[in-house]
């Protein structure tokens, strides 16, 4: 008898020493762990996103400084290959998407400089960076000191090529961090290769242009039916065979409905955006 209540008792004490336990651990939320301060809810939700990696760790005010400050894209390139180590999945989405919106022009990052740090990219990043490089050493557009604007740099052929790369970039890595720069380059390559820069509005004439301003060049047609034939998969292959018939409906003449068709290639190259 005197066993079974000594055993009660300590089965008793247990339960209360478990249920101190559990209350005193309910009272140190939100407390310092070393001096049982109280902890702000603002330092609270600090301490959470630098163990998560949600919040902009790794400088992310220095860094968003740098590009509200400089000038130089060599330098946020230079700060994003000395942070990228040590950045979070994060911090490394916002390091391109405010390099990518940094200038004027894409060409303008050496991507070279990434080469040390390609462990830290994800497949798409390293993909497109193949694909500027190519661009840096020849790239399709550049600019023309006589007419002070960029112009096209590349033959109709190459022009066509370097586009359909870009395509077939977006199309394999559609919601990727790299996707939104490559559209930017598809867009420009594959528009100029179609409209030959034509700008009336601004005095530029159709590059591709045959005996006459208001004409295209018969041997153009001849370029854009060959890369039809070589890419009967591609979007812009189906958006130049539509081209191509509609010169020649017009008998290559760049009229109003030919620049109708200039004005809408925007949803043509990016239909799903609608």
């Amino acid at each position: 008898m005197k066993k079974k209540v000594l055993t009660c008792l300590l089965g008793a004490l247990c339960c209360a020493f478990l249920a101190s336990c559990g209350k005193n651990n309910t009272g140190n939320e939100g407390k310092d762990p070393l001096t049982g301060e109280e902890l702000s809810s603002e330092a609270t939700e600090e301490n959470t996103n630098d163990v998560t990696g949600n919040g902009q760790t790794n400088g992310g005010d220095e860094f968003d400084q740098l590009l509200n400050t400089s000038n130089d894209v060599g330098g946020v390139v230079g700060y994003i290959t000395d942070n990228i180590a040590t950045a979070t999945e994060s911090d490394i989405t916002r390091f391109f998407n405010g390099l990518f919106h940094f200038g004027d022009d894409l060409r303008d990052i050496d991507y070279s400089q990434f080469d040390e740090s390609k462990q830290y990219l994800s497949e798409d990043m390293i993909a497109y960076m193949e694909l500027m490089k190519l661009e840096n050493e020849s790239p399709s557009m550049v600019m023309s000191s006589e007419e002070n604007r960029k112009v096209i740099g590349l033959t109709l052929s190459e022009m066509l090529e370097r586009a359909v790369l870009f395509e077939q970039h977006i199309d394999k890595y559609p919601n990727a961090l790299s996707t939104e720069a490559a559209s930017m380059m598809y867009e420009e390559i594959a528009t100029n290769a179609i409209t030959g820069g034509y700008d009336p509005s601004n005095g530029v004439e159709h590059y591709y242009q045959g005996n006459s301003a208001d004409v295209v060049d018969e041997e153009s047609i001849q370029y854009y039916q060959q890369f039809v034939n070589a890419n009967p998969d591609s979007r812009l292959a189906g958006i130049i065979d539509e081209y191509i018939k509609l010169l020649r409906e017009n008998n290559y003449r760049i009229n109003d409905d030919v620049e109708a068709f200039y004005k809408g290639l925007y949803i043509k190259l990016f239909p799903t955006e609608l």
